[in-house]
């Protein structure tokens, strides 16, 4: 006979299983599309559109709590998904009291607003198919660029809260960029060749290698000398050592949780690289990263911050 502990073990796995279905049709439903992806949806279009923001979880005594209703809540500092709008409204304070006869014009009126959903980026990715379009086109890594999409107050944002650190900022968009891609390979969708135009070509490659002893920028005309470095025996590129998706191999849109891999590596070795106050085993580890690869760590350990009239008056022009 099948033990107790394995009768409760396997019903908590399908009751995890039916909760993990449930809410990737309550996902599904909330961003407009059928519960079955081989349906056609009859679904409004939801507006305004929610957005998927990987984002930095905020300083607060007990973390927020993860929408799949995993046990461990979203502790400070770790990287997050937040769907807004959520897929929740509550009553708020807000508005022109004086425009709202149902409430005393010395209270502020109370508003429907929309929830954000919080989760674990890895309980998202068993929710959110990223290998189809619906969904990887809604997320947004949170950057000093976008804050305006997302309603923050401009003092969080000058603290540095949500906003995501220069490494992570990096390997989030390399890995829409290259997801969408494989996405497009995939569903036979016409990609540009950037090799028939040069402009394109060597933007990529300032974008991508810049910094690298393989980058070889193209000599301006006019010029009569140009000087491209001493060569370097040492790489240290930041997508080769932690983009969890590669071009080359189609089936990394089989890996459903290649975003929260290649985060969870890229802060793991941001620990090491900067922590003062490691184990015997953490010691080991770091020892194991180069001396280059500690300082390349280090520098984009660091949140790049909007100017203070951007945080403050941008949302509002």
């Amino acid at each position: 006979m099948e033990s107790s502990a394995n009768q409760q073990s396997s019903s908590e796995t399908l009751h995890n299983n039916d909760q993990i279905i449930e809410a990737t049709k309550a996902l599904r439903r909330h961003i407009g599309l059928a519960e079955d992806p081989g349906e056609e949806s009859t679904l409004p279009k939801p507006s305004p559109e929610p957005l998927f923001f990987i984002e930095v979880a905020p300083p607060s005594n007990r973390g927020a709590r993860c929408k799949l209703h995993c046990p461990k809540n979203i502790m400070p500092g770790e990287y997050r998904i937040a769907v807004d709008p959520g897929q929740e409204e509550y009553y708020g304070r807000g508005g022109n009291p004086g425009k709202c006869s149902k409430f005393p014009k010395w209270s502020s009126a109370l508003l429907i607003q929309p929830s954000i959903d919080y989760y674990h980026i890895h309980c998202f990715e068993k929710t959110a198919d990223f290998s189809q379009a619906s969904f990887l086109d809604r997320v947004m890594p949170l950057t000093r660029n976008v804050t305006r999409l997302k309603n923050l107050k401009g003092s969080s944002i000058l603290d540095g809260h949500y906003l995501l650190d220069a490494g992570a900022e990096r390997l989030g968009l390399q890995w829409m960029v290259t997801m969408g891609k494989l996405v497009d390979k995939r569903d036979g969708v016409g990609i540009a060749d950037p090799e028939g135009d040069d402009k394109v070509t060597y933007l990529m490659d300032l974008i991508n290698k810049a910094g690298s002893s393989s980058y070889k920028p193209k000599m301006p005309s006019g010029m009569s000398t140009f000087y491209d470095g001493p060569d370097d025996s040492e790489e240290w590129n930041l997508f080769q050592e932690y983009l969890a998706v590669s071009e080359e191999h189609d089936e990394s849109l089989d890996n459903r949780h290649s975003l929260s891999q290649t985060l969870d590596a890229w802060r793991f070795d941001v620990t090491l690289a900067t922590s003062e106050n490691l184990s015997d085993r953490g010691k080991e580890l770091k020892a194991e990263l180069s001396p280059k690869a500690i300082r390349a760590i280090k520098r984009l350990d660091v949140t790049p911050m909007p100017d203070v009239q951007s945080a403050f008056l941008g949302r509002f022009q």
